[in-house]
């Protein structure tokens, strides 16, 4: 009987030829995995939502590409100088949007999704050390007057206002500040880790004037809006506040007090307020960064470096009982 000689078929380069790289992951779907991936991890929703709004603003700049592949480096130049120069962004604020897209893109990266990251060649921008924006006594007093105590949202925003001054809470504690962790028998708010920017414990010492006022607020909110109100600070109708409802109020008081100009008066800047306070009154560096809740100390420490007018008043103080003669 004859060989039968059958035909050699190669075997297919099934790597080759078959491996599907996603080189077509559109910009909303890489997006979306990105954030996933996040929420799965727990970060706060938050740092989510403006990460996705950053995100938004960046394909909108550079002409709404269609798939993640066909972003170029050149793309996050435009970007950054059109938040510069058409938008007048500062580079700090520039720097903490391209964090976020970033952060998305070497996240794609690291997950497999993306092969070649054309974020990779562009550095922060440089940026001045910024003066700590905090407010004298004659704004502060200015600031205040123009509240109206006589009402509840007034009373409030005094309320809210005083606590970041006294206390140094940021405002997006102060929003989310329940009754429960405002221990009155021993003056201290005790904010969870879930309320704060380092997910550690925080205690933070309460002044008697600051409990007096609370204690009154607290009373006020509940005889309105019933015993079941579980939050320190609500809106009229007793819900909890929109993250910028005291952001807004405050800007309009500045505004009322002839502030526009003179100096910032943000949420922030009151708590900017307390820590150069608290430093000038005689306090210690790593006491006010466990009160602020800072994880590093050299956070802290930019508040060591006081106005020109606070440098120029401690010299002459020293200078006074400088006896040395030449």
């Amino acid at each position: 009987m004859p060989t039968i000689r059958r035909p050699v078929v190669k075997r297919r380069n099934v790597e080759a030829e078959d491996v599907f790289y996603e080189t077509k992951i559109t910009v909303n779907g890489a997006l979306e995995r990105v954030l996933n991936i996040y929420s799965a991890e727990g970060y706060r929703n938050r740092t989510i939502n403006d990460y996705g709004k950053y995100w938004t603003e960046f394909f909108q700049i550079i002409d709404n590409r269609r798939y993640i592949s066909d972003v170029i480096t050149d793309d996050f130049r435009k970007y950054i100088n059109v938040l510069l120069r058409k938008r007048g962004l500062s580079p700090v604020t520039v720097n903490i949007r391209m964090n976020a897209i970033r952060a998305i893109f070497n996240r794609l990266e690291s997950e497999g999704i993306i092969e070649d990251n054309p974020v990779k060649p562009i550095r922060k921008l440089k940026t001045d050390e910024q003066k700590v924006g905090a407010l004298t006594e004659e704004q502060l007093k200015r600031l205040f007057a123009q509240i109206d105590k006589g009402s509840f949202a007034g009373y409030r925003d005094y309320c809210a206002m005083l606590t970041m001054l006294k206390c140094g809470l940021r405002i997006n504690e102060i929003n989310a500040l329940e009754i429960d962790d405002v221990d009155f028998d021993n003056n201290v708010i005790m904010l969870p880790g879930s309320k704060n920017k380092n997910r550690k414990n925080r205690a933070v010492p309460l002044s008697p004037k600051v409990a007096v006022e609370l204690r009154q607020l607290i009373k006020e909110t509940q005889e309105y809006f019933g015993p079941g109100i579980k939050t320190v600070f609500v809106n009229n109708v007793g819900e909890p506040l929109n993250e910028d409802l005291i952001r807004k109020r405050m800007n309009k008081y500045g505004n009322d007090a002839g502030l526009k100009g003179e100096c910032r008066f943000s949420p922030h800047n009151l708590r900017h307020t307390f820590a150069v306070r608290f430093l000038k009154n005689g306090g210690d560096i790593r006491t006010l960064a466990r009160i602020m809740g800072h994880s590093d100390i050299s956070t802290t420490q930019v508040y060591l470096n006081y106005s020109d007018d606070d440098v120029m008043s401690q010299y002459k103080k020293v200078d006074q009982i400088d006896y040395l003669k030449l």
